[in-house]
């Protein structure tokens, strides 16, 4: 079924912030590569509150960590891919909703709270030393999720973001025009 989705972008520019608070970018799209997005049948789909589009938005994040990329001047090797998670799910969709619930775009809520406060907050990690590594990426556009991937990739800072090999985990959610996918790994 994923093979017939062609998705479509509607806007040419978006606000973009990586994991640095306060560093907003505007960026016109221009990813002239694609690869190839194939959902392998040996993958496990993700949990009930995703829909086909984040299906894609994984299988396309994850066919880009296994090819590598150029992030700006910075060639990322491939690396390997990360699986969806329920926890980070609820982590991006709080974010998502409290920016547009109180009109901000920012990694820091007008009440302070950050990624770390908002992993701990969804239950993904109990305390910093749980965190192997962790990371967030905000968009703010009237786009679909594979477009919302597109122009983080077209950022040097997201793309470097998405590319980082120690993430194990990932989610992206949105509510309104406010995008955002966090990123996680647990010390085992």
């Amino acid at each position: 079924m994923l093979k017939y989705l062609v998705p479509t972008v509607l806007c040419a520019f978006a606000w973009l912030a990586a994991c640095e608070p306060n560093s907003n970018e505007l960026v016109d799209p221009s990813t002239t590569e694609q690869p190839k997005t194939v959902i392998e049948p040996t993958e496990q789909p993700p949990p009930i509150e995703t829909d086909s589009s984040i299906v894609l938005a994984l299988a396309e994040v994850n066919a880009w960590r296994e090819k590598g990329c150029q992030c700006g001047v910075q060639t990322m090797p491939g690396t390997t891919k990360v699986t969806w998670n329920a926890k980070l799910y609820a982590t991006a969709l709080a974010h998502a909703k409290d920016m547009h619930a109180k009109g901000y775009f920012s990694h820091t809520s007008p009440a302070g709270e950050n990624v770390y406060h908002r992993l701990t907050a969804s239950g993904y990690a109990t305390t910093a030393t749980d965190l192997l590594a962790y990371g967030e990426n905000i968009a703010f556009g009237n786009f679909d999720v594979a477009a919302a991937v597109r122009k983080w990739l077209d950022s040097p800072s997201h793309c470097a973001n998405i590319m980082r090999e120690s993430y194990a985990e990932m989610a992206i959610a949105h509510d309104g025009k406010y995008w955002v996918q966090v990123f996680g790994a647990k010390r085992k």
